[in-house]
């Protein structure tokens, strides 16, 4: 079963050295699989029928090396679904002089994307198939004898309607997928991504469901940790929301991580954990995989053996939990906020308010004190990984708490707060803050106009 990380977010790509290290990364997960795939590459996508320059094949050509001497599959996208003519010899022949140009430097195993386009069949093509699935398939199964008859191994196709979203949460009934089922070659793997783009669960019924339409067990395409689609977000803790009741029903599990490469290592080795098949449980393979991050976080000018220490850098994968929580201590903390607030007019004497308050002032220093401690890194590129996230925690933390402490101070009816000494940094202005004050939202972000 192919397992790994696909590197193929839309944003600002991973460097040379930290796809290698990444290689290094998925080895020690117990994972088998990269998949070169950046958006950013524009030859992947906006310019796939313009060859690579020398120096991108050189780069290329280091990563199918670094790959082989870690006993993984190194696969490369091409994504020529933004203008491709299925039926125009042209772009056939440009699509196998990039896969031949691969193969020449030792590229074996190829993804062919298809997704975020129009669903629809180009008119040039309407002649000639039809449908837009019929047309996919053809030139996936030519691309796949392709790769085979020059020696090559896997395709995996991404189709256009990789999620249950996509097809109105009708799965069975979509006409998109059940051709792609019967025309392509049963070789050729398939990309799903779940019941949604970022998929908070993936139930094994549900799997059943694309592998009947597709003739064939799907690979997880798992956005679970992606943030490209918000970069206000930052995803470090353990993969969740799988059974391992999966699978026995999938041919490959890929996580598309975050854009920050240093924000993956807790994100890939539990992913790591969950495709072993062991007795995955997330709370257990979060402690294992910060246990083996420690060393990242070395604090500079210091004793080489001295770094962050295991409760803060717990607490860092909390703050930025998942795409669907948050970790447990911190939940407890907002649960308790929200009943301390609960109160119009709290009394600062009932045991309950003084324990929580407490409990709050005690986290603002946590966040501080960890706040503090990446700006010691010596690893700049985990400081910058997380400072913006972090700056952002720790006002609206502070902010909360000196909140709290006005409240406890017991303040009159006719005062306000902030004061114009107390206003932080966190409070935003600008466009984006006005547009939002227009709306009427409620607690989880829809709009209702009364």
């Amino acid at each position: 079963m192919l397992s790994g990380v696909i590197e193929g977010f839309y944003g600002r790509a991973w460097t040379q050295a930290q796809r290698i290290e990444m290689m290094d990364w998925i080895a020690a997960a117990g994972m088998n699989t990269f998949i070169y795939a950046p958006k950013d590459d524009v030859h992947i996508r906006a310019r796939w029928r313009v060859p690579y320059a020398n120096a991108a094949l050189t780069d290329l050509r280091q990563l199918v090396a670094a790959a082989r001497q870690r006993g993984l599959t190194f696969m490369v996208a091409i994504a020529p679904c933004l203008d491709v003519t299925y039926s125009s010899d042209t772009d056939r022949a440009r699509l196998r002089a990039r896969i031949e140009q691969l193969q020449d430097i030792g590229v074996r195993d190829f993804v062919l994307l298809f997704d975020d386009i129009p669903n629809q069949l180009p008119e040039a093509d309407q002649p000639h198939f039809p449908d837009f699935a019929s047309a996919q398939a053809a030139l996936a199964n030519e691309t796949l004898r392709l790769i085979r008859s020059n020696g090559g191994g896997e395709l995996v196709f991404c189709p256009t309607d990789y999620c249950a979203r996509f097809t109105g949460m009708d799965v069975p009934g979509s006409a998109y997928l059940r051709v792609l089922g019967e025309a392509l070659d049963p070789a050729v793997k398939v990309f799903w991504t779940g019941p949604e783009i970022v998929s908070e669960t993936i139930p094994a019924p549900t799997l059943r469901e694309i592998g009947a339409a597709l003739k064939r067990k799907p690979v997880i395409w798992d956005n679970y940790h992606a943030n490209d689609y918000d970069i206000r977000k930052v995803y470090t803790g353990p993969l969740d929301g799988r059974g391992l009741d999966i699978l026995p029903l999938i041919s490959g599990f890929i996580t598309n991580p975050n854009n920050e490469f240093e924000a993956n290592f807790v994100p890939v080795h539990t992913t790591g954990s969950f495709v072993s098949g062991g007795n995955y449980d997330p709370a257990h393979a979060r402690e294992t995989a910060i246990a083996a991050w420690q060393p990242r976080f070395a604090l500079a000018e210091t004793d080489e053996n001295t770094t962050l220490s295991t409760e803060q850098i717990h607490l860092l994968t909390e703050l930025f939990d998942g795409p669907f929580t948050i970790g447990p201590s911190v939940q407890k903390l907002i649960d308790t906020a929200r009943r301390m607030l609960s109160v119009h007019r709290p009394d600062p004497a009932d045991p309950a308010w003084r324990e929580g308050l407490a409990a709050w002032r005690n986290f603002k220093a946590e966040i501080a004190a960890l706040f503090v401690g990446f700006t010691e890194l010596e690893n700049r590129e985990l400081f910058h990984a997380f400072h913006p996230y972090l700056w952002e925690i720790q006002e609206e933390v502070t902010h909360l708490v000196t909140y709290l402490d006005w409240l406890d101070e017991g303040p009159g009816a006719d005062e306000e707060f902030p004061g114009a000494a107390r206003i932080h940094n966190f409070y935003r202005r600008g466009l984006a803050v006005e547009i939002q004050g227009l709306l009427k939202r409620d607690d989880q972000g829809r709009y209702h106009h009364d």
